[in-house]
């Protein structure tokens, strides 16, 4: 017989007894099984009254030694509760016999400090004086690598020597010395750039970073790159069988591919192309002869100059279409592709205030070009009804001209 169903929360009487008697063996016999089943039950009774029996005999038996095991924790604890109140009020002992000599401690090591720094103050002081007197025999032999390393040491000197009365005097003293190796270095750095040398360019970086110089660095790299530029659009302009269109569309061709080629070199030198930017903007409004004096020389030979203006800013506009992808690929420097968007169209910004000019001139030509006059007076006032559609046309023609010129 299954008496696990006993042990279950939910246990109902009946329906554990309308299952049993569900059985095909209480079927056969009810009253069989129903004196089986009583004598089955009062068997399973008897063994939990014995077990229960016996379970409480066992408990009995272990509660002295319980008890006493309570109690000895018990004591244990306040044993152990008295030896940390023991150990908390020696440390407080110690801390506050040893709080003196702690401070004097911290007193010598403050001073050890102090002499520290002023015995490395004096050896640099010492390595200065040397190093002052060595830098002139380097400074004959013109040797660019020696005189940097020898700045170099002297910069840390100083940096070290920062508290002392005469710091201004050896500063401007030291930047003296960078200003006569920049000169030394001025041509051999002019020739690195020129040529696109990137072993040479790695080296002078390398130097001028040391010095904490690069920016003046970048100044030379600008200034040879503005005039290379520079030296390509006049180049340009001397091609006397093309115009200024074509003066333009070359040149920015030439930008275009001097940017591919200067970008991989400020990748592997610079490791940015922010300079390069900086180049283009400055060369964009420092030609000489500049775009505008070369439009303005091209439109006194235009009737519409209106349409020849927007020609060329077609071309000024494939320019950048074709720039700014790969400037944006190098990083999205906003500030900076603003000012040489600025620097890209800054040739038409004088013609914008004539644009009223333009347009009125031209809008007069095609308005005279109709002809609407006649002798006949009805045939003049048909003329006129005719050419309305005409006159609409040439006004749309004008709004239009005007959003895409602004």
């Amino acid at each position: 017989m299954d008496i696990s169903a006993f042990s279950d929360d939910n246990f109902e009487v009946k329906e554990w007894i309308n299952r049993t008697f569900r059985s095909l063996e209480a079927q056969e016999n009810k009253n069989a099984f129903v004196n089986s089943m009583v004598k089955k039950l009062q068997l399973y009774v008897q063994q939990v009254n014995s077990t229960l029996e016996d379970t409480s005999q066992q408990v009995l038996h272990c509660l002295p030694r319980v008890m006493r095991d309570t109690e000895m924790l018990h004591h244990e604890a306040i044993f152990l509760q008295n030896k940390m109140q023991s150990i908390k009020e020696e440390i407080v002992k110690v801390e506050k016999d040893t709080g003196e000599s702690m401070a004097s401690l911290e007193r010598l090591d403050r001073m050890k400090t102090e002499l520290k720094t002023a015995k490395e103050a004096l050896h640099e002081a010492d390595n200065w004086i040397v190093l002052a007197t060595d830098i002139e025999e380097v400074f004959e032999s013109r040797n660019i690598d020696q005189i940097s390393s020898k700045i170099v040491s002297m910069q840390q000197s100083l940096n070290i020597l920062a508290n002392v009365i005469d710091y201004e005097e050896r500063k401007m003293q030291l930047e003296g010395l960078k200003n006569r190796l920049e000169a030394i270095a001025s041509p051999q750095l002019v020739e690195a750039f020129t040529s696109n040398s990137v072993e040479q360019s790695r080296r002078f970086v390398n130097i001028f970073s040391s010095m904490e110089r690069l920016p003046q660095l970048l100044k030379y790299y600008h200034k040879c790159q503005k005039g290379a530029l520079c030296q390509v659009w006049r180049r340009t302009v001397e091609e006397q069988d093309q115009n200024v269109m074509d003066w333009m569309n070359n040149f920015y061709d030439s930008l275009l591919l001097n940017w591919h080629q200067q970008v991989k070199w400020c990748q592997l030198v610079v490791g940015s192309v922010d300079t390069l930017i900086e180049v283009y903007a400055d060369v964009l409004v420092s030609l000489d002869p500049s775009f505008n004096t070369c439009i303005d020389a091209a439109l006194k030979q235009h009737d519409q100059p209106l349409f020849f203006l927007m020609e060329l800013k077609e071309v000024t506009k494939s320019f950048e279409s074709n720039l700014q992808p790969v400037v944006h690929s190098q990083g999205k420097d906003i500030e900076g592709w603003k000012k040489l968007l600025s620097a890209i169209y800054s040739p038409y910004s004088p013609y914008i205030s004539k644009y009223e000019t333009f347009e009125k001139s031209y809008m007069q030509n095609q308005l005279l070009a109709l002809k609407v006059t006649r002798d006949d007076l009805m045939d003049t006032v048909q003329g006129l009804s005719q050419s309305i559609s005409s006159v609409i046309s040439i006004a749309n023609e004008a709004k239009k001209e005007m959003f895409t010129v602004h």
